[in-house]
């Protein structure tokens, strides 16, 4: 079942906020920016948010929204696509983050109902944000039992970069809980992607044995420090696991994009969440990606969607919850 209502107005324009239900489980999925506002499970909501559009933005964190065009950062802006220089606006100090300034989680996307969901389409232009080709994205967003299927669909009329995530905040001993450190992470890669002072990868491929960023065996995400780093996923799924003692909620994150980005929510601040203010790591995100800045490095494929190709890419969120 989904049901929608307004929830207010930003640029002049109504917010819609759409819930899907399928038993005890609801997922609140907004119009601006496609973003994941609630997840609420038997009751209990394990993803950040806001009650008004006002609060996204006053956090400019990216909660909950989808990214695009591509994911993560890009250095310098700089960009060869079939053979051709593109430069992009660097919104984050010397570089291009998360789609630049105006990025698909500031828009507004055109919204259809289905029954098992709601579908957010989203046209950006030839030259958005400097990116070359019209595309035009569809993004899915249902319920099958627990599990939150997000399935990402585009089309380009000319060559260009392409790789979407999904930035929801999670803590799953509830949302409105403090710190999300005592969550215990399983995340199956054997490598990570050491990185520069700009977070951005320096082209090397690490071994995450004997270092706090191994994650093969359960450990809580705050017991070493923060993280903001790009994994390589190892073969074989779940891509992660998250519980929490607390609930006994636990979530199982599937997709079939090569990396993930764990960031546990370091630069976090809003002054108005849905019931307080939230602050440096009270949520953290599991992003399936691409390598970041592939587009300028040598051994990591580059998300490039070619004229006229349909592709896809999905995330899902398999939910369970202890008795």
């Amino acid at each position: 079942m989904v049901t929608k209502k307004n929830v207010g107005k930003y640029g002049g324009r109504q917010v819609v906020a759409y819930t899907i239900s399928e038993g005890d489980t609801e997922v609140e999925v907004w119009d601006l920016g496609a973003r994941i506002n609630a997840i609420r499970l038997s009751g209990t909501d394990i993803a950040l948010g806001f009650n008004s559009p006002e609060g996204y933005f006053e956090s400019d964190c990216y909660v909950g929204a989808t990214i695009g065009r591509t994911a993560n950062r890009i250095a310098g802006g700089r960009a060869v696509i079939a053979g051709k220089p593109y430069f992009l606006p660097c919104n984050e100090g010397k570089n291009h983050l998360h789609g630049g300034f105006l990025g698909f989680d500031k828009r507004f996307f055109t919204a259809q109902v289905i029954p098992d969901g709601v579908v957010m389409t989203i046209v950006s232009e030839d030259g958005d944000m400097g990116y070359p080709g019209k595309l035009t994205m569809h993004v899915t967003f249902s319920l099958v039992g627990s599990e939150l299927r997000i399935l990402y669909a585009a089309v380009s009329d000319r060559d260009t970069l392409w790789a979407p995530t999904c930035h929801a905040y999670f803590n799953l001993d509830g949302e409105s809980s403090g710190s999300c450190g005592g969550n215990v992470l399983t995340l199956n890669a054997d490598k990570y992607t050491p990185v520069d002072d700009e977070l951005i990868p320096t082209g090397e491929s690490a071994d995450v044995g004997g270092t706090r960023f191994d994650f093969r065996s359960p450990k809580p995400v705050g017991a070493e420090g923060g993280y903001d780093h790009n994994y390589i996923l190892s073969s074989g799924a779940p891509a992660a696991v998250v519980s929490s003692q607390k609930t006994g909620i636990s979530m199982e994150v599937y997709t079939d994009m090569p990396c993930m980005q764990l960031y546990t929510g370091g630069m976090l601040h809003a002054a108005h969440g849905k019931h307080g203010a939230y602050g440096a790591g009270d949520g953290f995100c599991l992003e399936p990606q691409f390598m970041p800045n592939a587009v300028n490095l040598k051994g990591f494929e580059v998300p490039v969607l070619e004229n006229g190709e349909a592709a896809n890419h999905y995330i899902a969120y398999k939910f369970t919850r202890r008795a």
